[in-house]
């Protein structure tokens, strides 16, 4: 893939969170790739300095909670100045009691939710940074599905709906798939469909395109895409807070 390049910026922060196949366990299409490249348009496309960018391979769930402390840092550090990008792909999994959504980090275990991350914890640590934006990528599900066919939790072997989480500060959230659908792969791509549409857009646009216009285009094609070729419906979603809700559409990745 020719990823278009753009003259460099050195003010916005980036981390990537990016969880690959874990070993012995579930299967996890694509992840790996869609981290790497999504890296390089972050530099090539968006500007980013290398050193802005915190790329985390088969992260555990300390290696999630010491890249949100370090972000908390440099946000106190910019003194309310930063912009943050947070991408992730990977698995997550519903409490199928409560329906809070989880991160599986590589060292979580699905059978124990005291493994994985809360979710509702992840987004209230960003959004408690002082930061300027706060934009989140999120290409996982929490149906308890896997990234194509297969369950990796529910002792049913059916999707649970998991509950909404909540954005916080000055954040939106750009998800891959609604709360009992799966976010499927793009295999002949070799990326998440929910990703695969976001670089195209993104290379397209030369990484100009606003964030409103971005998950328009990203919705449309991964909905369409989806029905054709899983013949199953998955659907991406924007949670913006409060703060931005008239804002956020005017945003833009660089």
């Amino acid at each position: 893939m020719l990823i278009p390049a753009s003259p460099r910026r050195v003010r916005s922060t980036r981390i990537l969170l990016r969880i690959d196949e874990k070993k012995s366990s579930w299967d996890l299409r694509n992840a790996i790739n869609d981290g790497k490249v999504f890296a390089d348009y972050c530099m090539k496309t968006l500007g980013m300095p290398k050193t802005n960018i915190h790329l985390v391979n088969n992260a555990t769930y300390i290696n999630i909670k010491r890249e949100l402390n370090l972000m908390r840092q440099i946000a106190e550090a910019y003194k309310g100045g930063a912009k943050l990008v947070v991408y992730y792909a990977g698995h997550g999994l519903p409490d199928e009691a409560s329906g809070d959504a989880y991160l599986l980090p590589v060292d979580g275990y699905g059978s124990d939710l005291t493994t994985c991350y809360n979710l509702n914890d992840f987004y209230a640590a960003l959004g408690a940074m002082s930061l300027s934006q706060v934009v989140v990528l999120m290409d996982a599900c929490f149906s308890g599905s896997l990234r194509g066919d297969g369950m990796l939790a529910s002792a049913r072997g059916v999707a649970i709906k998991a509950k909404g989480s909540e954005s916080k500060g000055n954040m939106v959230v750009l998800s891959a798939a609604q709360g009992d659908e799966t976010a499927y792969p793009l295999d002949g791509q070799h990326h998440g469909m929910f990703t695969y549409y976001l670089l195209k857009k993104l290379k397209e646009s030369k990484g100009s395109a606003n964030l409103g216009s971005l998950f328009d285009y990203v919705k449309d094609n991964v909905v369409k895409k989806s029905l054709v070729v899983n013949g199953k419906r998955q659907t991406p979603t924007s949670s913006p807070s409060a703060a931005v809700y008239d804002k956020w559409r005017q945003w833009t990745l660089k």
